[in-house]
């Protein structure tokens, strides 16, 4: 027959560590929100570079015409017969 060995005693010491604001925001919002700001900042960087490239390219190359259409948003006139409703 043996003698029981002693126990063993583990001490867990938790460490007083500050968090700093993106480990806060991190726990905060998880992955998914990380990856979904990462997007929209990814996206308006992207939009800013185009826009940017096409101001400046129009600017430099103004004898081309525009790569875009006109949405035909102007208002325009109605003949008075064209408002009256058929019944």
């Amino acid at each position: 027959m043996q003698a029981p060995s002693p126990p063993i005693i583990v001490k867990i010491v938790e460490e007083n560590e500050i968090a700093g604001l993106g480990d806060v925001m991190m726990e905060a919002i998880g992955l998914t929100g990380v990856i979904a700001v990462g997007a929209l900042l990814f996206g308006l960087v992207l939009a800013t570079i185009i826009i940017g490239y096409r101001k400046i390219h129009a600017r430099l190359h103004p004898d081309e015409d525009a790569q875009t259409q006109p949405l035909g948003l102007t208002p325009t006139e109605i003949a008075p017969q064209d408002l009256q409703t058929k019944i």
